[in-house]
């Protein structure tokens, strides 16, 4: 036994909506047969071969899908403005999480850094440190806090760009 070749089959058109892919249970028949080394289609026996017209829309059912099809785009242009607002509000943010980042590592890097500077320098010289070792090692340390002050303005930094913004008003105008 052959399978059928459903590439070459004819579906009929369903009466209730031509627009369906699926026909209603109904409707739905194995309608291919196998002769030989190729398959036929033929319709059931029960239905009509010819197809039945579309009605005829009246005006106020074209004026409704308009205003239907209004309303959508309508909606679909408030979604969009909304989705721009979001994407301008991260930018915002970003913007000032990024200068409080800037300002935070400058505070750090004077009040902060001359406190625990010299506190660290006081203990590490009073445990013997020759003193050429400590300044070595206070500078290890302060690079580490530079180091990761830097990385999180970094971070903040990347989401300051109008890059992705563009990219959305790409894939809507496109």
């Amino acid at each position: 036994m052959k399978a059928p070749d459903f590439r070459t089959s004819q579906f009929i058109v369903c009466n209730e909506n031509p627009f369906r892919l699926t026909p209603p249970s109904a409707q739905a028949s194995f309608r291919a047969q196998v002769k030989g080394d190729h398959t036929t289609n033929t319709p059931p026996k029960d239905q009509p071969s010819t197809q039945q017209n579309y009605p005829d829309p009246s005006f106020s059912d074209i004026f409704t899908a308009f205003k239907e099809a209004f309303n959508q785009r309508k909606a679909q242009g408030l979604a969009f403005l909304e989705l721009t607002n979001s994407e301008l509000m991260l930018i915002k943010k970003s913007f000032f999480v990024t200068i409080f980042a800037c300002l935070a590592a400058f505070a750090v890097g004077t009040v902060c850094w001359l406190i625990l500077n010299i506190a660290i320098g006081a203990l590490l010289h009073s445990m013997g440190l020759h003193y050429v070792a400590v300044p070595l090692i206070l500078l290890v340390l302060n690079s580490i806090a530079a180091f990761g002050f830097f990385k999180l303005a970094q971070n903040a930094f990347n989401y300051l760009s109008f890059s992705r913004l563009i990219q959305t008003w790409r894939k809507v105008f496109e």
